[in-house]
């Protein structure tokens, strides 16, 4: 059997977190079923970019974790993700059919919920990240890991054999390039006025762009759009009877979903119930008044809005990444686009692969952490281009020295600015502040932001 529990017996020199409330709230603190100090890990901001991390000393199998919130307290956390490593570095995200797992957590202090990892994970490092927790308290946990020690023979060498089951997996994808989209237009007899059930997987790196969209008459519509990283279900009854007339209903999931993972969307109408859910994360809404009925017209159009002077006005852009496995009440979208079926329009240039991006991420996990690039050129010249997000006002992007005149070239933020600074001893800086603040003041969404950014050589 491999379940024994790995954390009880570590030192509190195994534990550390994103930050902490107080010394009695440290990290330190956060094992399952004890008391010590205030009863558990509390992070000094409950948001979500705090993070609390395991070092088990060596490389383990891990088969199963549980939580709990602070003892006698109302801090816990109601959802989480889990994030794994080898070097304390390199992260990865655990996952379930390459998506996203995201795991319910505790719905009282003191309460243990127990999950098993299947698959498990072999790493060092675990890191758990609370998503959601108790509105009328903080983040608050405690923690356990189960396993065992993950080993060969140490008196032979790794010898194995092995067999592979399963079956092939069909996956239908479309690559859309910000500026293509596919329009399915079907029967009318085919299809029930009160019910809809969409099914798709997307990943891309771009923050917004319109996932799908039915329209209709009196500005009856249904929406999916990716907003600064976050997922939008807009429905709109113009004979609703709402608090409000003509109030859209618009449900919120996911964050940072713009980091080119696939994530896994499934949208389910009957009448008036809508459930939404973004990766494994649910939302459930069930309207008032005439809301079962949608006079929707019988097409639907899948990355971006194809026709301009609809009664429903969107400034926002088409999707630029892939689409994968896009089932329209059981229909495969993907398979007629492909097959050119004539209830298909394709609009602008779609392929039916996913291209991969050239750009590779890069995350700085502390103050001290960066990136050291060789120069050859001999040469006092930089050029740069890159994008970047951040929830800090300050902070070092880039810094380069002059190879031929003494001084060198600083680009950082100070206040939410990007400024420029070049200086040479004996002379004073010269300053340039770029544009507006990117980190506006109590904005905790810009992280979720992407900014580009160009330093072109002279």
């Amino acid at each position: 059997d491999c379940d024994d529990p790995l954390v009880s017996a570590l030192s509190q020199a195994s534990f550390s977190s994103s930050s902490e409330l107080s010394s009695s709230h440290g990290p330190g603190f956060a094992r399952l079923n004890r008391r010590d100090g205030a009863g558990g890990w509390s992070p000094l901001v409950s948001n979500k970019y705090q993070w609390l991390q395991i070092d088990l000393g060596e490389r383990m199998e891990i088969t199963a974790v549980a939580t709990q919130g602070g003892y006698g307290s109302s801090n816990w956390v109601t959802s989480y993700l889990l994030m794994f490593s080898d070097s304390g570095r390199n992260w990865k995200q655990y996952r379930q059919e390459d998506s996203i797992w995201g795991f319910s957590g505790n719905a009282n202090a003191d309460s243990v919920v127990y999950y098993r990892l299947q698959p498990s994970i072999k790493a060092r490092f675990l890191r758990f990240i609370p998503l959601e927790w108790n509105p009328k308290g903080r983040i608050g946990m405690r923690i356990e890991v189960f396993g065992c020690a993950y080993k060969w023979n140490p008196k032979g060498r790794i010898g194995m054999r092995i067999e592979v089951f399963g079956c092939a997996y069909r996956s239908e994808v479309v690559d859309l390039d910000g500026k293509s989209c596919l329009l399915y237009r079907f029967d009318q007899k085919s299809l029930s006025p009160i019910k809809d059930i969409i099914s798709l997987k997307f990943k891309t790196m771009q923050s917004d762009g319109i996932l799908l969209h039915r329209e209709g008459q009196n500005g009856d519509h249904i929406t999916l759009e990716l907003r600064r990283g976050k997922l939008f279900l807009v429905i709109n009854s113009g004979e609703a009877k709402l608090p409000s007339a003509h109030v859209p209903i618009s449900l919120t999931l996911g964050s940072l979903l713009d980091d080119q993972h696939w994530h896994s969307v499934l949208i389910q109408r009957l009448g008036k119930q809508v459930n939404f859910t973004v990766d494994e994360h649910r939302r459930r809404f069930h309207a008032q008044g005439e809301f079962s009925y949608l006079h929707l017209d019988y097409e639907i159009s899948f990355g971006g809005i194809p026709a301009p002077g609809k009664s429903v006005s969107f400034p926002h852009k088409h999707f630029h990444g892939c689409l994968e496995n896009l089932y329209y009440n059981g229909v495969d979208v993907i398979d007629l686009a492909k097959q050119q079926n004539p209830q298909i329009i394709i609009m602008g240039n779609v392929l039916f692969s996913c291209s991969e991006p050239q750009s590779v991420p890069v995350t700085f996990l502390s103050p001290r952490s960066y990136l050291a690039l060789p120069d050859s050129s001999g040469e006092d010249e930089v050029s740069a281009t890159f994008q970047f997000r951040t929830w800090n006002k300050e902070g070092l992007l880039l810094f380069s020295e002059l190879q031929l005149l003494s001084g060198g070239l600083l680009l950082f933020l100070n206040d939410g600015k990007l400024k420029l600074n070049l200086y040479h001893p004996g002379k004073l800086p010269s300053d340039i502040t770029a544009g507006n603040k990117c980190i506006p003041a109590g904005k905790v969404y810009a992280f979720e932001r992407f900014h580009y950014l160009s330093v072109p050589s002279p």
